[in-house]
């Protein structure tokens, strides 16, 4: 009899061993694996390219350079690869964007920036230049407008200001916004 009981006792624990594993096997979520992006088809590329577009007056008013364009079909978006665009002003000297790569979505009325960014403005009429660094930011064109959630820094000798988050409005009205953490440090000449 106890040897009965020993092997209904093993066969027990046999099926409960079995049982445990099929519920942790077969009840237990999938971990999901995300979706791979699908980029799409290109239907077309283009190397070194310069596309200008101009005002109502016949006048420049933005200027883009890059490296490398790529077009996908299934959802018209473009790829640049070393972008620099230019935003003419009326008034004063121009803009100049440059980025390690961006996105332009179909309609092309923002323009997504990745990595290092940098904003040039040569002196304006009050002899001030202008240099903007920040990584990872969002351009409206036809706005003249960009704004970042990452770390910025703002040079205009004889002011530097830093901070994270920011927004920018060019054009001859300048306006930069810093969002938080921010720091102004003006050096004043020596005499």
């Amino acid at each position: 009899m106890s040897q009965i009981k020993s092997f209904l006792s093993y066969l027990v624990l046999g099926l409960l061993a079995l049982g445990t594993w099929w519920a942790a096997e077969y009840l237990t979520p999938r971990d999901e694996l995300p979706a791979k992006q699908v980029r799409g088809r290109v239907d077309y590329y283009s190397k070194k390219i310069r596309r200008w577009v101009m005002d109502e007056t016949g006048r420049p008013k933005e200027l883009l350079l890059a490296d490398t364009l790529t077009h996908y079909e299934n959802d018209d978006h473009s790829e640049l690869e070393k972008p620099v665009m230019t935003l003419y002003s009326k008034q004063g000297p121009p803009w100049v964007i440059h980025a390690d790569s961006a996105l332009v979505p179909g309609k092309g009325d923002q323009i997504f920036l990745y990595g290092n960014v940098l904003v040039l403005r040569d002196a304006d009429k009050n002899g001030r230049t202008m240099r903007i660094e920040t990584t990872n930011a969002r351009v409206q064109p036809d706005a003249k407008y960009a704004e970042t959630d990452e770390f910025v820094r703002v040079l205009s000798p004889p002011d530097t200001l830093t901070g994270t988050g920011g927004q920018v409005w060019f054009g001859d009205d300048l306006k930069v916004t810093i969002f938080s953490q921010v720091r102004r440090k003006h050096e004043v000449p020596q005499q």
